[in-house]
């Protein structure tokens, strides 16, 4: 079946932007009241002391709505017409929103490791990891407090605004520096007619 040249020039039809804006605009919103939320807890001492082991609970929604909001820009292949339909989807979209080839959401490592969770449970579990195994969510005040023969299932670290899964160690703020910047891309958009 071959692709109507008309689909090809426009990538995504007109009247069907908005729906790109909306939803890439929900899931950054969503990332960002995580973020401000989790920033709250960590400068009010009262509010840690009660609510601190959210910061990892709220750290993993933001790592898994960037996922989200980086499948728009970067879709995953597939085979045939879908992946020509995927692909130019993902060109308009990194087009109209500036995303450069080193962008941050591009880094597939965060977004394999959030939807391949399960596998890589598997893989952590199964590894003899011999040393201080952490099985509960723990909050760390900085990476010293980590050492080689520490194995980490969930964790925070506060100083420096890390999520840690299976040892996996995600940095917050440059993911929430980009998410904020397309955030404000979506506003600006819609509020000038839904348009890309």
């Amino acid at each position: 079946m071959e692709m109507n040249q008309e689909i090809q020039d426009c990538k995504i039809y007109p009247m069907y932007e908005v729906f790109y804006i909306e939803c890439i605009k929900t899931a950054s919103l969503n990332a960002i009241e995580s973020w401000e939320k989790l920033n709250e807890i960590v400068s009010d001492e009262n509010l840690f002391e009660s609510n601190g082991i959210e910061t990892i609970d709220l750290s993993e929604n933001i790592v898994n709505q960037a996922g989200i909001i980086s499948k728009y820009f970067f879709p995953p292949r597939v085979e045939g017409l879908k992946n020509t339909i995927h692909r130019l989807r993902g060109e308009k979209l990194r087009e109209s929103y500036m995303i450069a080839d080193d962008n941050i959401l591009k880094d597939k490592d965060f977004r394999n490791y959030i939807e391949h969770f399960d596998e890589k449970l598997d893989i952590f579990l199964n590894n003899n990891n011999i040393g201080n195994i952490i099985p509960q969510k723990s909050i760390f005040l900085n990476s010293n407090e980590i050492n080689n023969i520490t194995f980490v299932f969930k964790a925070y670290i506060l100083n420096e605004f890390t999520y840690i899964s299976l040892n996996k160690r995600i940095l917050l703020t440059p993911l929430m520096k980009e998410i904020y910047r397309i955030y404000n891309l979506c506003i600006d958009l819609l509020e000038n007619g839904g348009r890309l």
